[in-house]
């Protein structure tokens, strides 16, 4: 499995209640803040880690935030699953202790760096050779508006319902779901390359159909828009 993982700073901006796609998590560089989490209020806090699709906000008017937006289906995402726990949904932090301690680090200044860096190549001991060639093949043709799964289950010699399965077993990702991933990942390393690609051109050569299903895809996943991307495209960066 890969790893999307879109790291942002937010100064002293107030983000109104949204959710997404991804796993995401949020740690103030200097002061506390206050969150809306799921209509409860959590004050003067110093970060927090949620799963997808919960609804938050952040008032941090007075500080300045450190967001990690990390893919669902990934080894990171995976990571950040079972260290907020199967019967959780969010963990809040009311310290730079807790911080610490969530991360397995010295210093919660470096918490996030060295999350990504002691899991990112954490990959699963399984591998079957059929779905490498899947993932191979998806690589190599994510942005064809041809690709059927049909087509992709002939390569691979299986029917197209034993290779979902077997993609999911293997990986915890449907095989749509992996390919969005991917053009996502591509469209998004175009964004921010700094190039003088139109959005509807980006989209194009992602496999979106336009820019608008590129747009919905992507604010469903990371809460923000390709264009608003490229407008804070100082303050992200793209991690593969």
């Amino acid at each position: 499995m890969t790893n999307l993982i879109l790291a942002l700073r937010a100064y002293k901006s107030d983000v109104e209640i949204h959710k997404h796609s991804a796993y995401q998590i949020v740690l103030s560089e200097d002061e506390p803040f206050n969150t809306i989490c799921e209509n409860k209020n959590h004050i003067n806090i110093y970060g927090f880690a949620i799963k997808p699709q919960i609804a938050h906000s952040c008032q941090c008017s007075k500080s300045n935030l450190v967001i990690l937006n990390i893919e669902p289906y990934s080894t990171l995402g995976n990571t950040l699953l079972r260290k907020i726990g199967e019967d959780k949904r969010s963990v809040h932090f009311t310290s730079q202790q807790e911080i610490s301690d969530f991360f397995h680090t010295h210093n919660s200044k470096s918490a996030i760096a060295d999350f990504i860096h002691n899991n990112k190549n954490n990959l699963p001991l399984k591998s079957d050779e059929r779905v490498n060639k899947t993932i191979a093949f998806i690589n190599e043709n994510f942005n064809s508006d041809k690709f059927t799964l049909d087509e992709l289950s002939g390569k691979i010699f299986l029917s197209a319902s034993r290779l979902g399965f077997l993609f999911r077993e293997q990986t915890g990702s449907s095989i749509f779901k992996y390919l969005l991933w991917t053009r996502l990942r591509y469209a998004i390393s175009q964004i921010l390359a700094g190039n003088n690609k139109s959005l509807t051109e980006i989209a194009y050569e992602s496999g979106f159909y336009d820019s608008s299903q590129m747009t919905k895809y992507m604010y469903e996943m990371f809460g923000i828009s390709p264009s608003r991307l490229r407008q804070k495209s100082d303050l992200i960066q793209f991690l593969l």
